[in-house]
């Protein structure tokens, strides 16, 4: 082979390799352009849909039972009396009394010592507590402080 023939078979691998960069350039132009076109495509519609009040993630009937709940509590605030919720409050407190005051006499004695028992665990683990609450106290110390 002689050297210029050497150079025409260079310069034609040159030129096949320069149209298939051209090629796959082209080619992923395109799918980026497609990709963009698309993504505010879908953006648009999903914009459209909450605009109009179409959210396809919130249902009618979840609503209707928001705004039945949200409505009864508006008028159970508005009607009660804080006189009556005192009387209430004090009638379950008497009711409970009187459950123990039964309760107690029913009892049998072993479970009277459980219940002594109990609450000197109870009593032991308060000091735990009492520790724990005065750790929390301290103040945060920070880099920006």
């Amino acid at each position: 082979m002689d050297p210029i023939e050497k150079r025409e078979l260079k310069r034609q691998a040159w030129m096949r390799l320069a149209a298939q960069r051209r090629r796959a350039g082209r080619l992923r132009g395109r799918v980026v352009a497609i990709s963009l076109v698309c993504f505010a495509l879908l953006w648009a519609v999903v914009f459209a849909q909450m605009a109009t009040g179409n959210d396809p993630v919130l249902s009618a009937k979840e609503k209707a039972t928001t705004t039945r709940t949200m409505a009864t509590a508006k008028s159970e605030v508005e009607t009660t009396d804080p006189r009556e919720l005192e009387t209430e409050r004090a009638a379950a407190q008497a009711q409970a009394r009187e459950e123990e005051a039964a309760e107690t006499e029913a009892e049998p004695v072993e479970e009277e010592v459980e219940a002594v028992e109990s609450e000197a665990e109870f009593e032991e683990a308060e000091p735990e507590i009492a520790e724990e609450e005065a750790v929390e106290s301290e103040p945060l110390v920070t880099s920006q402080s």
